[in-house]
C-alpha cells in the first residue's frame, strides 16, 4: 500500500482505470527508465568494439565475451555512480582492461609490465594500429580526449609494437 505522505498523480491503470500514485514515485521511475536507457545505449555503442580488444588481446572469442559480459555486468551495478563521474568512458574502459588482465592471467598469458601509463599506450597502440579505429573513436572507447591519443600513439615506450601483452 501506498503511505499517504503527499498528492497524487491519476496514471492509467488496468482496463482503461485510473490509479493515483505519488510524483516521488512517478520521478524515481523516470530517473530508473532514464538510467536503463543510458546504459543500454553505451553498451550498443560499445559491446562491438570492446569485444574486438578483448578478443585481439587474448587470442580467442569465448574468453573475450566472458571478460565483456562481465565488464557490463560490472558496469550496470553501479551504472548510476559512474554516470554521474566526470568521465563514464573512461572509468568504463578500466573495468575492461582489468577484466581482460584478470582473463589473460587466467589463461597464464601475463601481461608485460609498466604500470596504467603503459597500458594505455599499448591500448592506443592496439584500437589506432590493429583495429583500425580512428584516433576519435580510440579515444572515445580509452574515455580519454582525443587531443591525448597522438601522445599515446607516439610514445617511444609503445613503439615496440601493438601486440606486446600477446604470448601467442
Amino acid at each position: 500500500m501506498i503511505p499517504e505522505d503527499g498528492p497524487r498523480e491519476p496514471i492509467p491503470g488496468p482496463g482503461g482505470g485510473r490509479l493515483a500514485r505519488r510524483p516521488a514515485a512517478i520521478r524515481a521511475d523516470r530517473s530508473q527508465r532514464l538510467l536503463l536507457a543510458a546504459f543500454h545505449a553505451f553498451r550498443q555503442r560499445h559491446y562491438q568494439p570492446y569485444l574486438q580488444y578483448a578478443v585481439l588481446r587474448l587470442g580467442r572469442r569465448a574468453p573475450a565475451e566472458a571478460a565483456v559480459a562481465a565488464t557490463f555486468t560490472e558496469l550496470a551495478v553501479s551504472w548510476h555512480m559512474i554516470l554521474g563521474s566526470s568521465e563514464p568512458a573512461a572509468i568504463a574502459w578500466r573495468t575492461l582492461h582489468d577484466h581482460v588482465d584478470e582473463a589473460q592471467d587466467h589463461a597464464m598469458k601475463p601481461p608485460s609490465g609498466g604500470g596504467a601509463a603503459r597500458a594505455l599506450e599499448r591500448d592506443a597502440h592496439l584500437l589506432h594500429d590493429e583495429l583500425n579505429f580512428s584516433r576519435e573513436r580510440a579515444a572515445e572507447m580509452m574515455g580519454i580526449a582525443s587531443t591525448d591519443l597522438p601522445r599515446l600513439l607516439e610514445s617511444e615506450s609503445a613503439q615496440e609494437g601493438p601486440s606486446r601483452g600477446r604470448t601467442s
